[in-house]
């Protein structure tokens, strides 16, 4: 699986506040009907939240709230059908 910067399948891809001390808000844009996966791992690759977006075209917003888990780095994932765009989230 290649790592992307998002290319033709995600555009404006935004991850605010970041550095944050519990919540992210998450946004992009699916430029064509794909199936996405979103995926918040910790450090060592455990899966704290995983979404399936089944044919998504259009725009996804979400909350993710990570204050009940250790501060540190984690990462978000976005696998499309070119590949997977990686962000790193700290949360301090």
């Amino acid at each position: 699986m290649k790592i992307i910067e998002g290319g033709e399948s995600i555009a404006n891809l935004e991850v605010y506040p970041n550095p944050s001390n519990d919540v992210f808000n998450i946004s992009f844009t699916s430029e064509s009907i794909q199936d996405l996966r979103v995926r918040v791992l910790s450090i060592v690759g455990e899966e704290l939240i995983v979404e399936d977006l089944q044919q998504f075209i259009g725009e996804y917003t979400k909350k993710v709230s990570l204050n009940k888990n250790a501060k540190g780095i984690y990462f978000l994932e976005i696998e499309t059908k070119d590949g997977v765009i990686n962000k790193k989230l700290i949360l301090q």
